[in-house]
């Protein structure tokens, strides 16, 4: 178990409280970037004390990974990401993390950063699930409860658009290739039971 106290002392910038929260941060966020002004300290306080933060989390059933080269950490815990996500979040967390890899494919990235637009993703909504993209309302929602996993953002803009997407490179970790499976296997079951249960 890490010593907070112990590392305070040897470093007068900090109290012990500033390495507890910040773990208590990348629990609760998921996914902390360098970028994030408010996530910074945070960020450079697990990095530089990794071995302690995997050790502590690690006991919680939580894996952490650092990605040096994009600044951003990222807390997997073991279980399924289906379970935490509602059916509207899973769906539109399989658009998008199938519209992150196209992006990269053809290098339109910023930062590590894909900006999606409402037509862009109304589009992928239609190809890839065979739905229409959710109301303005709705989509605003879901994209703030994905928020929670660290794996993207909403920027407001002033064009004809109310809002673009933000898709952070954070994704590929939260939602790698077993997370999913295990979504779309999850969105599968659910399609299925609610066809079976039509008139």
């Amino acid at each position: 178990m890490a010593n907070w106290e112990r590392l305070a002392e040897q470093n007068p910038h900090y109290v012990a409280g500033d390495y507890e929260s910040a773990g208590y941060r990348l629990l609760l966020e998921q996914v902390l970037y360098a970028s994030d002004r408010r996530s910074r300290t945070a960020y450079d306080l697990v990095v530089k004390h990794l071995g302690a933060y995997r050790e502590l989390l690690g006991q919680l059933g939580v894996s952490i990974l650092h990605n040096a080269h994009m600044s951003y950490l990222v807390a997997l815990p073991n279980q399924a990401v289906a379970e935490k996500m509602r059916l509207s979040e899973t769906r539109l967390a399989l658009v998008l993390r199938r519209l992150y890899d196209d992006k990269m494919h053809a290098t339109e990235v910023v930062a590590g950063e894909a900006f999606i637009d409402l037509i862009e993703l109304e589009r992928s909504f239609k190809e890839l699930l065979g739905r229409e993209l959710p109301d303005q309302a709705s989509l605003r929602d879901q994209v703030d409860a994905l928020k929670r996993y660290g794996i993207v953002r909403r920027e407001d803009t002033e064009d004809e658009q109310p809002f673009v997407i933000v898709i952070r490179p954070g994704i590929v970790d939260v939602l790698g290739e077993t997370a999913l499976l295990q979504l779309a296997a999850y969105a599968t079951a659910i399609d299925e039971e609610d066809a079976s249960e039509a008139p």
